[in-house]
């Protein structure tokens, strides 16, 4: 199984970015995730969603969340803190709020950013189990974009033209491939190309992990109730 992939979320469902490891790159759009996280094909996972999730609602979210904020430094605002796990069967922003702040101590809400993605942070949950977690792994492409110029955070924000520019620069070094040709012909009306570009930032994780090189955040292991870790790799 030398066949990685990359996801990340977009409004008709998921990009995934796959590729043969020192080869060719491919971009798909799935409407759910199930079935690429249980491709027995794929030899690594990374996808740009929370795995492992807190019961109880605390100040700067889990642990990987805070260590990823501190490494990010200008580009922390991309991380944000991941719903409780009580949330997931929310019924509306309000609901959602209400569950959030019952949880904890703190009476904690959550933002609107992180409701938005409710409902793909669930899809995952249901399939995740640990052991499914030695090959399908949490990512943060702002994480994996520092990653690649030696944990540096990038300049610009991504949805900036310049911020795009040093992105797609990155991801050309490291595969030698035409990756504004590929974002422009998979683009459209429900795919961003910055959905591409962090799909792709997820596979060069996933590269990463399977041979081996894959850091954490944080090193320990940190795990839920339902025993999964909550990390985020590059």
């Amino acid at each position: 199984m030398d066949v990685v992939a990359g996801v990340d979320g977009c409004r008709s469902g998921w990009v995934i970015v796959e590729r043969a490891v020192g080869g060719e790159v491919s971009v798909r759009v799935e409407p759910q995730i199930r079935r690429v996280l249980l491709d027995a094909r794929l030899a690594v996972v990374g996808i740009d969603v929370p795995i492992g999730l807190l019961d109880a609602a605390e100040p700067g979210g889990r642990e990987c969340d805070r260590r990823a904020r501190a490494l990010l430094g200008a580009r922390a605002s991309s991380v944000f803190s991941p719903p409780v796990r009580a949330v997931l069967g929310a019924t509306d922003y309000a609901d959602a709020k209400e569950r959030s702040r019952r949880s904890s101590r703190h009476e904690l809400a959550l933002s609107k950013q992180c409701f938005a993605i409710v409902g793909k942070i669930a899809e995952v949950d249901q399939v995740m189990t640990p052991a499914l977690q030695q090959r399908v792994v949490e990512v943060h492409p702002e994480v994996s974009f520092a990653a690649m110029q030696g944990d540096r955070p990038m300049g610009s924000p991504k949805k900036r033209s310049v911020g795009r520019a040093e992105r797609v620069a990155l991801l050309v070094a490291a595969w030698g491939v035409d990756v504004e040709g590929l974002v422009d012909r998979h683009r459209g009306r429900d795919v961003q190309a910055d959905d591409i570009l962090d799909a792709m930032a997820a596979c060069w994780t996933a590269e990463r992990v399977r041979r081996g090189v894959g850091l954490r955040l944080p090193e320990g292991v940190v795990v839920d109730s339902r025993g999964l870790r909550m990390e985020i790799v590059r």
